[in-house]
């Protein structure tokens, strides 16, 4: 005759908890891993929540500012304009013009960046490089990012950090 589970907690009470034993350590474990992703996902979701909770506990006062509301509001670009500049490529043999025209994105105030920009040590470094560059250099995808990175990286080491926010190039014939 089968024994039921009635008949076998009967018979045995040791066995009669341990099912409901099981549940009850699971639901335990389970619970604070519940409550953490509840609470991580209010963290990083919530807006505010984080700087809240912060201010509650005591790790922020009151009246300190953020990171976020102590930047200055991005203002209006300011750019200057360089004049177009025709240049004769080496090529093997075979001579090749370049010609570009740029617009630099200026931190401050561009009436008293715009004469250290239109100096010629910026236009001498410019040539420079820019005479260097060979046709495989310039063909390809990532031709354009590079040329501009390469650019901006020569604009700040004539100038200085921090003055030459990014370098626009608004005209490239390669003929």
């Amino acid at each position: 005759m089968p024994t039921t589970t009635a008949d076998a907690s009967a018979k045995n009470p040791e066995n009669a908890g341990r099912k409901g034993g099981k549940r009850r350590l699971l639901l335990l474990a389970l619970l604070p891993l519940l409550l953490a992703g509840a609470a991580a996902g209010t963290w990083f979701l919530a807006p505010g929540a984080a700087d809240t909770l912060r201010r509650i506990a005591g790790l922020q006062p009151a009246g300190e500012e953020t990171i976020a509301e102590a930047l200055p509001p991005p203002g209006k670009p300011s750019f200057v304009e360089f004049p177009e500049m025709t240049l004769s490529l080496p090529n093997g043999g075979r001579p090749r013009q370049l010609r570009l025209k740029l617009a630099v994105e200026v931190s401050g105030d561009p009436a008293t960046v715009q004469p250290d920009l239109l100096s010629p040590r910026i236009y001498d470094s410019l040539v420079l490089y820019l005479r260097t560059l060979r046709d495989g250099e310039m063909e390809g995808a990532l031709a354009m990012d590079r040329l501009r990175g390469d650019l901006h990286r020569r604009l700040e080491l004539v100038l200085g950090p921090g003055r030459v926010r990014d370098v626009l190039i608004t005209g490239f014939v390669v003929a």
